[in-house]
């Protein structure tokens, strides 16, 4: 674990935080149905193993611009690459994939990478 990402709850107890980077880039996706299956960002494209959760956020009250919003957490990693079968020495399997946050904008059809967590 990323020192950074250790602390203290509250009980004293030893917690683990999530780190993530703020994006907000345009990506070309591909899928069926709203429902990403793969994503190309930077030149690169990644194929997603898993969408995590998904959720919308309408309208931005403080200014007069409509917008509705949705999003997918999605765990996604490289195309062609893969876990490479080996563990960790905590027995976790090694893997190159990550969680992605996509956002669609519904009302102009564009997505953009807002997040990727560590």
């Amino acid at each position: 674990m990323h020192p950074a990402a250790e602390g203290l709850g509250s009980a004293g107890v030893a917690v683990e935080r999530r780190l993530s980077k703020r994006y907000d880039d345009v990506i070309e996706v591909v899928g069926a149905s709203g429902r990403p299956a793969t994503f190309t960002w930077r030149g690169r494209r990644y194929e997603i193993d898993e969408v995590l959760e998904t959720w919308r956020e309408a309208g931005r009250w403080w200014t007069d611009a409509p917008r509705e919003e949705e999003f997918h957490r999605v765990l996604a990693r490289p195309a062609g690459a893969g876990g490479d079968g080996e563990v960790d020495a905590d027995g976790f399997l090694r893997t190159t994939a990550a969680v992605y946050d996509l956002c669609r904008d519904r009302l102009r059809g564009t997505w953009r990478l807002v997040r990727l967590w560590d």
